[in-house]
């Protein structure tokens, strides 16, 4: 399929149950999949074979070398970094120039200040790949054989040490590059993590290794360390991981409607074709699916039914509406996944070389451009538009717990969804109590990131991205999106044995019960449910609930 990202989005996801057995690196066809893949597992990493790509990673090299020994001006290269680029050093001979353009590229280590607590190991591995397929496209001066190091990192399974504080998106994620420049150059006071998660030095860890010292060349240094791949890393990842929140949320929604006796034909067909958004139309076929075979709902695709006084004739906003609300989100999804892979195949870099095939009518190629390629506004969007989405979840989770714990919106279900052994008749207030936490919390960790800048590093860098900023807010949104998911799907088990248990689910919201079951106990009487809060959030983070959705759930739906 040409571009997989325009089928529906249970099928999106089902792209990254399966991982390659190797990753080619050619700057231009890296995938999402593949980035992962990288970053959770170990597929091995090659470069390309492709001459033409290869000749030319050679050939921009050795014009900015030849440049550098004229004692041409180049940024970078034999100037100062940032505000200091009128601070040129190409004096002497073309020994000389090349010695002090070295002593600049070695300079760069200047950026290495990133503090806090650290990235992942997925984030970090990510970055790497993404660094790597950036400086394929030979435009940016820097040395395949640099790259093997970086390279020989990943498949030796080896990942430096990187705190997330410190980036500010402008020049590329300069001190979170630069940490990983540091460690391939085995710089005291950088550590690497191995496949076991033991900790040493880089010198110690990649000596072990094998792994020979990377010593800079000019342009190498400034090279390795400028560019957005770390945005594009943690990007990539939290779109997967929230794609598959949108997942586990849709089944927990149809399960919803399920218990509070909710109408399938809020779904009919009609509602997509007179007003025909994709994502709208993805849902509210995902929810025929999921509801069908359900003797809870209120099956009324054909036409509305008698209901008993008292009853709504039609259901509140939060489940009538469901199609309509994580319909726009399902597209936003599908609309970032494109725009991380353009990204991850985008040289992010400054300076860069114009090579034969991207002159202009009359120019002589190999000179250099300046720009702003490095400027992470694509990522602070994507990521920013992902906190949101995590945010909208959180606060639809609340609005149904709400109505599952209110006798007069729950369509019969007991007082706090308590057994008649519960004393106080408060089995979930506390939890619905909680989910009013984390409505709050979420809402603040989802305020756009994107136009909170300021002036830096001396007026030079006076509009900036802070994509990592971003990163690091969805990071925690994401946690709470998973609590809000777990302690929604332990309310609704407590809601389906309520209203009479499993068998009168649909067959597939009944494969969701069971899983449930096994790890969490009927409340009969009040107790804490902390601890069973947690067993489900680890099931969400582990994996098994995702796997469970793609293997049981949706494993015969076809879009």
């Amino acid at each position: 399929m040409d571009d997989p990202y325009n089928q529906n989005y249970i099928l999106i996801d089902r792209l990254f149950d399966h991982s390659p057995q190797k990753v080619i690196l050619s700057g231009s066809n890296l995938n999402i999949p593949e980035i992962i893949a990288v970053a959770r597992k170990n597929p091995i990493v090659e470069f390309t074979k492709d001459k033409k790509i290869l000749n030319r990673i050679r050939e921009c090299y050795l014009n900015m070398i030849k440049d550098i020994k004229k004692g041409v001006p180049i940024y970078g290269c034999n100037t100062g970094f940032g505000a200091r680029a009128s601070h040129i050093v190409n004096t002497g001979s073309p020994t000389r120039r090349l010695a002090l353009a070295k002593r600049i590229s070695e300079g760069i280590t200047h950026i290495d200040v990133s503090v806090g607590p650290h990235f992942e190991s997925e984030v970090v591995r990510a970055a790497i790949l993404i660094r790597i397929n950036m400086l394929m496209k030979g435009v940016s001066a820097v040395k395949l054989r640099d790259l093997e190091i970086y390279r020989q990192m990943l498949n030796k399974q080896l990942t430096p040490c990187v705190n997330q504080y410190g980036g500010i998106g402008a020049s590329g994620d300069l001190a979170h590059n630069c940490r990983i420049l540091n460690a391939a150059r085995q710089m005291d006071n950088v550590y690497i993590k191995d496949q076991n998660g033991q900790i040493s030095s880089a010198k110690d860890a990649f000596g072990k290794a094998g792994i020979r010292k990377l010593k800079l060349d000019p342009k190498a240094g400034l090279g390795l360390v400028n560019g957005d791949n770390f945005s594009t890393a943690l990007a990539s990842i939290l779109a997967i991981d929230t794609l598959q929140v949108l997942v586990l949320a849709t089944a927990i929604g149809a399960m919803t409607i399920e218990v509070l006796r909710g109408s399938n034909r809020t779904f009919h067909p009609l509602l997509s074709q007179v007003r025909p958004h994709q994502g709208q139309k993805e849902v509210a076929s995902v929810y025929r699916y999921l509801l069908s075979g359900s003797k809870l709902i209120f099956n009324e695709m054909r036409e509305h039914k008698k209901r008993k006084a008292g009853i709504k004739i039609q259901d509140g906003y939060s489940l009538r509406g469901i199609a309509q609300y994580h319909g726009v989100n399902i597209e936003k999804v599908k609309a970032y996944l494109k725009t991380i892979t353009i990204n991850a195949n985008s040289v992010s870099d400054n300076p860069l070389w114009v090579s034969p095939e991207y002159a202009i009518k009359g120019e002589r190629p190999w000179h250099w451009v300046s720009g702003g390629n490095f400027l992470a506004m694509h990522m602070v969007e994507v990521i920013d538009g992902l906190r949101k989405i995590m945010t909208q979840i959180v606060k639809l989770n609340d609005r149904h717990l709400s109505r599952l714990v209110n006798p007069d919106e729950s369509n019969g279900l007991a007082a706090n969804l308590s057994d008649k052994h519960a004393v106080t008749q408060c089995a979930f207030k506390g939890v619905q109590i909680q989910s009013g936490m984390f409505d709050v919390y979420s809402s603040l960790l989802s305020i756009p990131v994107s136009t909170f800048f300021g002036v830096h590093e001396e007026n030079n860098q006076d509009i900036t991205s802070h994509s990592l900023t971003s990163g690091i807010l969805a990071l925690e949104n994401l946690r709470l999106v998973r609590y809000s998911i777990a302690q929604n799907m332990i309310a609704l088990c407590q809601a389906v044995d309520l209203r009479g248990g499993s068998k009168r689910l649909s067959p597939k919201t009944r494969t969701l019960y069971h899983f449930i079951r096994e790890r969490v106990h009927f409340v009969k009487k009040e107790r804490s449910l902390n601890n069973d809060i947690e067993i489900i959030y680890q099931e969400i983070v582990g994996g098994k609930l995702i796997k469970l959705a793609r293997e049981s759930i949706f494993n015969d739906y076809n879009g």
